[in-house]
C-alpha cells in the first residue's frame, strides 16, 4: 500500500492535482530569506485554526526549525495564550539544547504580532534564554512564509484526511501526524529527505 506522500507525487507527475488559486493579496517585495544553513539558528512559530466536525474551532501552534523543517514542539487547544507558547518554546529548547541550562546562544525566534507572542512576560523569558525575538512586519504573512507553507501542507496531507470529530480525537491524531511528518515526509527543499533525516545529516557534518 502506497503512502499518501507517494500518491500525491504520482498525481503531480501526471498533472492530476488541482491548480492553486492565484494570490490576489496586494503585492509587497520580500527580499529576506527565512531558511538558514544550520539547525538551531532560527526557529519560527505560528498559530493556525482547525475547524472540527462538532462545530468547535481548535487552535494549533508549533515551533519549526528553519533549517531542517522539524516540528520541535506543539500545542493544541480551544484558546492559545502566551503561557502556552512559553511552555512550547521551553520544551523545544530542552530538546535541542540539552544540558545548556536553557541558554541558546542567540537563537532567533520568528513569529507574527499575535498577542500570544508579544506578551511582556513571554518576551522577558526569551531574553533569559538568550533568544533573539524576531517579529514580522504587521499584515505581512509572507515574512513568516515557512510557517504559512507548513500550515497548508500539514492540513492538506494530514488534517483534511483525518477524523475531526472533536478536540480529543484531533489531539491523538496530531501526535501521530507530527511524528510522521518529522520522520517520513520528504521535503523538496531538503533534497527529498525527511526533516529527521536532514537534521541527522547536518548534525553529522
Amino acid at each position: 500500500m502506497m503512502s499518501h506522500h507517494r500518491v500525491r507525487s504520482i498525481m503531480a507527475e501526471e498533472g492530476l492535482l488541482i491548480a492553486k488559486p492565484a494570490n490576489r493579496r496586494p503585492s509587497r517585495p520580500h527580499t529576506g530569506r527565512i531558511a538558514v544553513e544550520d539547525p538551531n539558528r532560527r526557529w519560527a512559530s505560528d498559530i493556525t485554526s482547525i475547524h472540527l466536525w462538532d462545530g468547535v474551532t481548535a487552535r494549533f501552534s508549533y515551533v519549526l526549525d528553519c533549517c531542517d523543517r522539524s516540528i520541535l514542539s506543539w500545542r493544541l487547544g480551544l484558546r492559545m495564550q502566551a503561557a502556552d507558547i512559553e511552555l512550547m518554546v521551553e520544551e523545544a529548547i530542552a530538546k535541542r539544547f540539552p544540558g545548556s541550562g536553557f541558554k541558546t546562544a542567540g537563537l532567533e525566534f520568528l513569529h507574527d504580532n499575535g498577542p500570544e507572542y508579544i506578551e511582556k512576560v513571554f518576551r522577558k523569558r526569551l531574553i533569559s534564554w538568550d533568544v533573539a525575538d524576531c517579529r514580522t512586519p504587521c499584515y505581512s504573512p509572507e515574512s513568516n512564509g515557512m510557517c504559512e507553507a507548513f500550515n497548508g501542507t500539514f492540513k492538506r496531507d494530514y488534517v483534511y484526511q483525518g477524523s475531526l470529530d472533536n478536540l480529543e480525537t484531533l489531539r491523538a491524531q496530531i501526535e501521530k501526524w507530527v511524528a510522521d511528518y518529522n520522520s517520513f515526509a520528504p521535503h523538496s527543499a531538503l533534497g527529498m529527505l525527511s526533516p529527521a533525516e536532514f537534521y541527522k545529516l547536518k548534525s553529522a557534518a
